[in-house]
């Protein structure tokens, strides 16, 4: 026997004893006897095992009568009134999409552009054409279906559709747990934006940031209603477009006493000004170049950094007074601060120079070491700590845009055509607009449970659930069903709290310590 000969039966006797080893612990640990369960652990496995019991045969009897709540009904005639044949059909002639009886219908062609990329954002348009003859039997070549994707009429068509279903679902806003505890407000809208970058050959279109960022991309703006969880407003630009020209948008949506919480790319004094006279709230971080006046008197601004310094050595963890902003405008506000710690702060700094290719300057080093904030919120309704824990909600919209780019794939749109790009988008949209609509159900049922948009979407896509429910007109079945499998889509309880989480707990303290405070004083 030759030497390689030698060494690869070595190996396979050494492959078959690590083998054999592997299947000796394990029948060791099937014979290991485990502990006995107590009582109270028996008691408890078999309520859990009884719930489970119940829950599935409450499910099949709820699918075998399908039996409609008011709230099931109420989205089911909202969706249907969107995604009826005859209504699409009118909207595509309104529009010009359909102007003779072809073999693409309105609805075919919303349903592919649309929930036919859920699960498949990179989907090529071979398998989109063999979803038409599999669904609808109708039976195009891809080049066919590419004419009419690539038509402004097309575009024209799905971004009305998009504007219906949005002006469709603020009909509903079912209230959840959420909703009731910040019942002062009429709603807590957050504004933000997200980048989708696209082929090169599409700058003329949709320009880009050009140097290290694509030369060709397009931005979402959107409005969120985080006690609703729908959207109030979506609208679509050029990737260069800054936040701050969008900053008057959220004056359409917001209501009296609404709460609009943004960031930095949104500051802008008037619009502050015109939202404090629709008389709603507003929660911002203060821009770093905004003059600070502790009084309406005077001339000199404040200097922020120094005066923050002085305050929070007296042993104050954070501080909250009124004050005056803006070098003309000079209107009263709240300004609420604290120091953030020192991890934060180097993550702002690293942030500032991969943004500006340099390093910060030493003002805005130290402007790093605190979490600046203004609001006209008023003491009376919430104290500076709550302000401060009450705009990390932020990060909910940062969550909306993950979600609908990691499960509806909205930026992976390829082409380089300006009609089918703007097509796709909207389609996408109108994707992660129904999605919501369902997830406000969910929260309604949800009760003091999390309900997780990813895993909601994920559940929604798998068995091809939401195609099955858009595709047969059957909404109330998918409503149902989600009823029943509730648990599934929520958050699991886990040692590090959730954002919403830590703002209820935080409210609740401040409830108690009014009570408390309110209890002395009588």
């Amino acid at each position: 026997m030759n030497k390689v000969a030698q060494k690869k039966a070595h190996c396979n006797r050494q492959k078959q004893a690590r083998r054999m080893n592997r299947i000796n612990q394990l029948r060791k640990k099937r014979k290991r006897p485990g502990r006995p369960l107590t009582k109270e652990q028996k008691k408890d496995r078999q309520e859990k095992l009884n719930k489970q019991k119940e829950l599935k045969q409450k499910r099949k009897q709820l699918i075998a009568d399908q039996v409609e709540s008011k709230n099931v009904q109420r989205i089911r005639k909202a969706l249907s009134s969107v995604f009826s044949i005859t209504g699409l059909d009118e909207l595509a002639k309104a529009t010009g999409f359909i102007k003779r009886q072809g073999s693409i219908t309105a609805f075919s062609f919303i349903y592919m552009c649309s929930f036919g990329f859920l699960g498949n954002g990179s989907k090529a348009l071979t398998y989109i054409v063999i979803g038409l003859s599999k669904f609808f039997g109708v039976n195009v070549t891809p080049q066919a279906f590419s004419k009419r994707i690539n038509t402004k009429s097309s575009t024209i068509f799905l971004r009305s559709v998009l504007e219906k279903l949005l002006e469709t679902q603020l009909s509903i806003g079912l209230k959840n747990e959420f909703s009731e505890l910040f019942s002062m407000f009429s709603g807590i809208l957050l504004e933000d934006s997200t980048i989708v970058t696209l082929n090169e050959d599409l700058s003329e279109d949709f320009r880009g940031f050009g140097g290290g960022a694509s030369k060709s991309a397009l931005k979402i703006q959107c409005i969120f209603d985080v006690m609703t969880h729908l959207m109030q407003s979506i609208k679509v630009t050029s990737g260069i477009i800054p936040d701050v020209s969008s900053a008057h948008d959220v004056l359409k949506c917001i209501k009296h006493t609404g709460l609009i919480i943004r960031d930095l790319g949104y500051f802008n004094l008037s619009s502050l000004i015109m939202i404090e006279k629709k008389c709603a709230y507003y929660l911002s971080r203060l821009s770093i170049t905004t003059n600070v006046y502790l009084n309406k008197a005077d001339i000199d601004p404040l200097n922020t950094l120094d005066f923050l310094k002085k305050e929070l050595l007296k042993g104050n963890s954070s501080i909250s007074i009124p004050i005056y902003i803006g070098q003309k405008e000079k209107f009263r506000a709240r300004l609420v601060a604290e120091k953030v710690p020192a991890h934060v702060c180097e993550q702002r700094k690293k942030k500032y120079k991969e943004k500006y290719k340099k390093s910060p300057p030493t003002y805005y080093k130290e402007w790093c070491g605190y979490s600046i904030f203004i609001t006209n919120i008023p003491e009376d309704i919430f104290s500076g700590k709550m302000i401060i824990t009450l705009y990390k909600i932020r990060w909910q919209i940062e969550l909306v845009f993950l979600n609908l780019k990691m499960n509806v794939e909205i930026d992976v749109i390829k082409g380089t055509n300006k009609h089918r790009i703007e097509g796709l988008v909207y389609g996408r949209l109108i994707t992660i607009l129904t999605i919501y609509i369902i997830q406000n159900y969910a929260t309604n049922m949800a009760g003091n449970r999390e309900v997780s948009g990813n895993k909601l979407t994920k559940w929604l896509a798998s068995d091809d659930r939401l195609h099955e429910a858009i595709r047969e007109e059957n909404i109330s079945l998918l409503l149902i069903m989600l009823e029943c499998d509730l648990i599934l889509v929520c958050k699991q309880q886990r040692q590090r709290k959730t954002t919403q989480k830590l703002i209820e707990e935080t409210f609740h303290m401040e409830q108690n310590n009014i009570n408390q405070e309110a209890l002395s004083c009588a």
